[in-house]
């Protein structure tokens, strides 16, 4: 059976890692991102109060997560709250997020498309794009959305999340971006690229060879006239 559980939660400001949200990921088909909310970062509420970022977002998602059980309970009081979470290859109960020394980790994925169980085709709508202008926020053009395709994980954004529950052999829940407004962007240029990254530096000039350069220059001369 399924469930209709569903809820949208919109994150506080989070390091944009991992991101396939123009186009969707070339292996899964996914659209997906992990959010990376670190430490000392903070968020600001309707009402003024400033509050840890990672300790928010995670009251949020927790709350949200005992609502869907409890609306499991409700529906269902025969299996007297007997609900098995659903599980990942080493046998253990999903991780949805995640704290750690780095901070609140976040998953999200969303299916571009695939087979219905009637055998028909289906395209998912992509995650919206936004910005600010001056005190408004608008729909990114399909342009300016283009240059998202690359995102550094020192990208910041927030991201719209729809969390919908599931219940089949076991119960689960699924984050899926909606949309994203990308507040500090930086793009993604591909591992090493400067001679820096390399570890080369410049060297002071000399005005005759090392010792290793004139002997390997003398062997292979004498080298290369002899029989052997």
């Amino acid at each position: 059976m399924t469930s209709k559980f569903e809820k949208n939660l919109t994150s506080c400001r989070a390091h944009l890692t991992y991101c396939w949200l123009v186009n969707p990921d070339e292996k899964y088909n996914n659209y997906q991102a992990t959010l990376l909310i670190k430490p000392d970062m903070k968020h600001l509420l309707d009402d003024g109060t400033e509050v840890n970022s990672a300790e928010y977002m995670l009251d949020q998602l927790e709350g949200i997560k005992k609502e869907f059980q409890d609306s499991l309970i409700s529906a269902y009081p025969d299996r007297k709250g007997k609900f098995k979470w659903q599980r990942n290859k080493d046998g253990e109960p999903m991780q949805y997020w995640q704290v750690t020394a780095d901070g609140l980790t976040i998953k999200l994925k969303k299916k571009a498309g695939g087979l219905k169980k009637n055998g028909e085709a289906y395209t998912s709508v992509p995650p919206k794009f936004f910005k600010q202008e001056g005190d408004i926020m608008k729909l990114c053009t399909p342009e300016e959305v283009k240059r998202f395709d690359k995102i550094a994980p020192e990208s910041i954004g927030q991201v719209n999340i729809r969390i919908s529950g599931y219940d089949m052999d076991y119960i689960g829940l699924k984050l899926e971006p909606q949309g994203i407004c990308v507040r500090h962007f930086v793009p993604f240029v591909g591992g090493m690229q400067t001679a820096e990254d390399f570890g080369f530096a410049p060297e002071k000039e000399t005005t005759t060879q090392n010792n290793w350069e004139a002997e390997t220059i003398g062997s292979a001369g004498a080298t290369s006239g002899s029989d052997f």
